[in-house]
């Protein structure tokens, strides 16, 4: 069995949307994806910088970042009871996303900063709604996990990784908001949009921002490959439960780590320790969850057509 060929059909599987409005959350994510592809085939004709304020990084990133998320909204929105708050919740994530990434992108073809930028009343203006979007992503976030913790129609599996998934959503966004003041912060003192922003000295506000919004996506690939398995009802969970553990050791030790004022490769030695040993539970988990993935069917050949005689009569042949 080819595993990567039988893992993707697997994933395929699951967030492939069923109905009307899954299949819109399901292009919204498309679309996201594809212009962050897009935009990194224009950064690399561009040989424009890859890092600083204005950049074709953030469309890249950007882009693929939160198509993906809506992506797994999509596996999220499988998994609930079709309900309109729920719709809406859901609804609110990918819209937000569409439009972030659209003003982010829309900047930097006007060769503007999209972040922290206020020099003149149309960057402060985009500036202020890029901020503002953040609230509704938020709520729509908060809805799809109270959802998820009063009824939940997917297994064990599925439940840990989008409760956990989710809340580190959440945790990321709290690192984002303290990461929009810390920029507006230096604007307001320089009067220039800062090329990164530091927690302290050298905290990577950046990485651990990025560990915990994609927390989403690594837990869900586990879980549906565990689903989708040998491994029973009970062992899927356990695994996912392992994954999702080792995942929050390296959240939290990278998100420790950066409010230290700490660079991600000079943690201090328990946050070291921590960051490895989560790692190590994280591989685990994903060893565990391949080695028992469920055999792809193989192809079989059609049988050989067989030539029928005709029965014997006794009468001579003509």
């Amino acid at each position: 069995m080819s595993v990567p060929g039988g893992a993707a059909a697997e994933v395929w599987r699951a967030v492939r949307p069923a109905g009307r409005y899954q299949r819109l959350l399901w292009w919204c994510g498309t679309v996201l994806v594809a212009s962050g592809a897009v935009h990194g085939v224009v950064a690399v004709v561009d040989f424009a910088p890859w890092w600083g304020p204005v950049s074709w990084r953030k469309p890249v990133v950007f882009g693929v970042s939160f198509g993906l998320m809506v992506w797994a909204v999509v596996w999220i929105v499988r998994q609930l009871p079709d309900r309109w708050w729920v719709r809406t919740g859901a609804g609110l994530v990918a819209l937000t996303s569409v439009a972030e990434v659209g003003l982010i992108t829309a900047q930097r073809w006007r060769g503007r900063a999209s972040h922290f930028n206020q020099a003149t009343d149309t960057d402060a203006a985009i500036w202020s709604v890029i901020g503002t979007l953040v609230l509704p992503l938020i709520l729509g976030v908060v809805v799809l996990l109270v959802a998820a913790l009063v009824r939940f129609d997917g297994g064990v599996a599925s439940r840990v990784a989008v409760v956990v998934g989710l809340v580190a959503v959440l945790a990321a966004g709290a690192i984002g908001q303290k990461t929009a003041a810390l920029g507006e912060q230096v604007f307001d003192e320089t009067g220039h949009v800062p090329h990164d922003v530091l927690f302290g000295a050298a905290g990577s506000a950046k990485l651990a921002h990025a560990v915990g919004l994609h927390g989403l996506q690594l837990l869900a690939l586990l879980a549906i490959l565990c689903e989708a398995g040998r491994l029973g009802r009970r062992a899927a969970g356990a695994v996912v439960g392992l994954g999702a553990l080792g995942y929050a050791a390296v959240f939290g030790a990278i998100t420790a780590t950066a409010y230290a004022g700490r660079a991600p490769l000079h943690p201090t030695a328990l946050m070291g320790a921590l960051l490895i040993a989560g790692l190590l539970v994280l591989t685990a988990a994903a060893l565990l969850a391949l080695g028992h993935a469920a055999p792809s069917p193989r192809r079989t050949e059609p049988p050989a057509p067989t030539t029928r005689r005709a029965p014997a009569t006794g009468r001579p042949r003509p």
